[in-house]
């Protein structure tokens, strides 16, 4: 009895239990984008710029360290060279003053990674955003798609019952109903092949949502297609690709620097303080350590370093640094021409695809009743089954051609709005 009232209730409370309210498209982008796992590659991308910046920062100034050393040298070298062994604990600072512009060109070249890095990460949330518009966009006009073909089939259906009544008071429309009812074999064949694509379409939008691809999806409706607004701005300079390209070309420039930088003068100052001592062949004696802990001091340097010949192979590096520079900018103008390119060819395609919808929205309520006027003559004699079945072809050809040419102008949208923002 227990069992029956929990199991009672239960069904009970399933029945009272809200609808799942369905998916709209902004939920859908942010979905994937919390949950899609080609984005958490490029966020540590960023993370190892942003590390490889603070360091490139860090070298360009003050560095302290502990430093010692424990050297033993029985006799059997020089005295005057080994000084029998050696004991050094120190506290070293070290300061670089010029190194031809190498320090300063690190600096840049890591913030150029880092801006490289957010530019990536972008690109990739901009393709996820992308995918999910398309994928929206199909499984929508899918299921579109498949409501006209089964009205479509509805309709055939009513006039098949037409036909068999017909036959049936003695009327010769075996051949109309045999062609009629090929005609509806095909359209099933076609709605069985929009159901496979509005499969697909769910599973894929799922997977980059990152549910489970087999879990239902109930689709929020999206607003009708909106004129296009022309403008005489360039938003594909914006591209996050073109953001990324110049952030390699700063970084080539800054090759080029460091490049050009071995071969220029270096001078580094530094400071020591501690202890020092020599002759270390009784490092276990008291005097060795009385000695160690007197022979306290400090000393300052100042280095200087020129590189004046090796056989060409920093001339080498330094042209090859100009040469990858080069192959940066030249890179640049190329994603320039493809954002530009993208851009335009999607502008271009939503002003067409939005001219198209407004003819098939005129398009379909006439094909339909002309639809029904073929219909109602063959009834009355004055149209063929032949007459009816095109007549019938192109109002179905009207709502599915309608229902592509808005799922391509939401593709569109998408593709103008993934090579039109930042």
């Amino acid at each position: 009895m227990a069992c029956v009232t929990a199991a009672t209730l239960a069904i009970a409370l399933a029945a009272i239990a809200p609808a799942e309210e369905p998916l709209t498209l902004e939920r859908a982008i942010a979905e994937a984008l919390s949950a899609n796992a080609r984005l958490p590659l490029p966020a540590l991308d960023i993370s190892l710029a942003v590390e490889r910046d603070r360091e490139a920062r860090a070298e360009r100034w003050l560095k302290v360290a502990l430093e010692g050393d424990f050297i033993y040298a029985p006799p059997g070298y020089s005295a005057a060279i080994t000084n029998l062994g050696e004991a050094r604990l120190q506290g070293v600072v070290r300061q670089p003053i010029y190194a031809g512009g190498a320090l300063k060109a690190g600096v840049e070249k890591a913030g150029a990674g880092k801006d490289a890095a957010l530019a990536r990460y972008r690109m990739t949330q901009k393709d996820v955003e992308l995918e999910v518009r398309g994928r929206f966009a199909e499984l929508t006009g899918a299921r579109t798609e498949i409501d006209v073909r089964r009205a479509g089939l509805d309709q055939l259906s009513t006039y098949v019952s037409s036909l068999r009544s017909r036959q049936a008071s003695g009327q010769g429309v075996a051949g109309d109903l045999l062609k009629t009812n090929v005609r509806i074999e095909l359209e099933q064949a076609t709605v069985a092949d929009a159901e496979q694509r509005a499969d697909e379409a769910r599973l894929s939008l799922n997977e980059v949502m990152g549910r489970e691809p087999e879990s239902p999806l109930t689709l929020a409706a999206l607003p009708p297609p909106a004129a296009p607004r022309d403008g005489n701005d360039a938003p594909w300079k914006s591209a996050p690709e073109i953001a990324a390209a110049q952030a390699a070309a700063e970084a080539a420039r800054a090759d080029a620097t460091i490049a050009a930088a071995e071969r220029r003068p270096k001078l580094l100052f530094s400071a020591d303080a501690g202890f020092l001592a020599d002759d270390t062949t009784h490092p276990f004696h008291t005097e060795f350590w009385d000695r160690f802990w007197r022979d306290g001091g400090y000393s300052l340097s100042l280095v200087f370093a020129w590189p004046v010949w090796d056989t060409g192979a920093a001339k080498a590096r330094e042209a090859e640094a100009r040469l990858a520079a080069e192959q940066a900018n030249l890179q640049l103008e190329v994603e320039k021409r493809d954002a530009r390119l993208a851009w335009e060819k999607a502008r271009s395609a939503l002003r067409r695809l939005y001219d198209q919808i407004e003819i098939l929205s005129r398009a379909v309520p006439d094909a339909r009743d002309a639809y029904l006027e073929t219909e109602s003559r063959y009834r009355g004699g004055a149209a063929s089954n032949l007459d009816v079945l095109e007549a019938h072809a192109a109002a179905v050809d009207a709502g599915v051609r309608l229902s592509d040419a808005t799922e391509r102008y939401r593709v569109a949208e998408a593709s103008l709005i993934r090579w039109g923002t930042p």
